[in-house]
């Protein structure tokens, strides 16, 4: 094996390991809405956390395979946990893509700086001298419990002339103030909280706009000259979403297999693993996983190609990058809503793993950018030769 094929078996086994402890945490308090200090301290000693963090930053600059492979097999033990690894993933990725100045604010102390935030234009910027006063309202900052920056959508006037430039800023996490307002049925224990940010001065160098952004060629490509650094924007984005969907529905396939053994069903009197249609719903929900999977893997596998040949994704690839992962997720909902209905009424329990697994499924499939509606209509309208109308691809 390669050194990197031995890095990658590596870290999955340390992700295995960690996750029957983080299920039975999960376990122990179904209604946490958040996920303990002491997990993610486990994450960071395992060196989960800077899979796609660059390496001029600290981290360890791995490919999109590893990072699906790590994630699931923390959402195994708690996707939760598992959301929390994706954010501080993706964002290290991201803000690779700032300017040295802003990296080094981020990194000066070391290579364990966590970045949580929200990518949605919410916030209103006023140009002052050396860069901008930001406010704003923004929802759903998962893990920003546990943050030491934020990165948060917002625009301001052009200098000259009519409309807006809309972009992203970095912040200290001691600059924003988080609610107590994550009250949720499903990720539970993310601690999404809104962030509040008013009157906070970001200088110039924590700010890049969108198109830039979504161009390839911005600011940290000079520092960051890894093949990683290079993978298309929101595509990339979308994608590191996914895993703890394929992670919650192998850990609802598992879970099965315990909940039926031995189980008679009521009124008819036969074992449930005895009874034919029980076959073919085990054996449908492991097909729907299968297609998920794969769905998630041509994904990874084509953001590597692309990114290693330095090619940019064209604008039908990209809408199908976004498609792919809302099938990937709904396809893995799906599994895991066929196995809850067959445990029967044992199943409306709030300590049913399988009915919080599917929770958690549900709450991936609402989230925005992995809606399957929008993915499918943006995608259909590319294929007939039409404009999509959903401007974040």
């Amino acid at each position: 094996m390669s050194q990197e094929a031995d890095r990658r078996a590596e870290l999955i086994e340390r992700a295995r390991h960690l996750a029957p402890k983080l299920a039975a945490r999960a376990a122990a308090d179904p209604w946490a809405r958040r996920v303990e200090a002491d997990a993610i301290d486990e994450l960071r000693g395992a060196e989960l956390l800077t899979i796609g963090q660059p390496s001029a930053n600290g981290g360890q600059e791995l490919d999109w395979i590893t990072y699906l492979e790590v994630n699931a097999a923390l959402a195994e033990g708690c996707p939760s946990t598992a959301w929390h690894s994706c954010v501080f993933n993706a964002h290290a990725w991201l803000v690779g893509h700032w300017p040295d100045a802003c990296q080094e604010d981020i990194y000066g102390p070391g290579a364990d700086q966590f970045v949580a935030g929200v990518l949605v234009d919410r916030g209103d910027a006023t140009p002052v001298d050396g860069g901008w006063t930001l406010n704003g309202f923004w929802p759903f900052g998962s893990g920003i419990d546990h943050a030491d920056w934020v990165v948060l959508g917002g625009h301001f006037p052009f200098p000259e002339g009519d409309g807006l430039i809309s972009g992203m800023f970095v912040l200290p996490a001691a600059d924003v103030s988080a609610l107590d307002d994550w009250h949720a049925n499903g990720l539970r224990a993310t601690g999404s909280s809104s962030i509040v940010v008013k009157d906070a001065f970001v200088p110039e160098h924590r700010f890049v706009p969108g198109e830039v952004l979504a161009s390839g060629d911005t600011p940290g490509m000079a520092r960051n000259a890894g093949w990683i650094q290079r993978s298309s924007l929101m595509p990339t984005l979308a994608y590191a979403l996914v895993p703890p969907a394929l992670g919650a529905a192998r850990a609802s396939l598992a879970a099965f297999a315990e909940e039926v053994d031995g189980k008679v069903i009521s009124h008819v009197d036969v074992l449930q693993t005895d009874w034919p249609l029980t076959h073919r719903q085990f054996a449908e929900a492991h097909a729907l996983v299968d297609q998920g999977e794969l769905l998630m893997r041509r994904t990874a596998e084509l953001l590597i190609e692309t990114a290693r040949a330095g090619d940019s994704l064209e604008l039908q690839l990209r809408a199908r990058v976004r498609l792919d992962c809302a099938f990937a997720v709904r396809r893995c909902l799906e599994a895991v809503e066929m196995l809850y209905l067959a445990t029967g009424g044992r199943g409306v329990r709030d300590t049913n793993r399988i009915g919080r697994l599917q929770a958690d499924l549900q709450a991936i499939n609402m989230h925005a950018i992995t809606a399957l509606d929008p993915a499918l209509e943006a995608y259909g309208r590319i294929l007939m030769g039409h404009p999509p109308r959903t401007p974040r691809l």
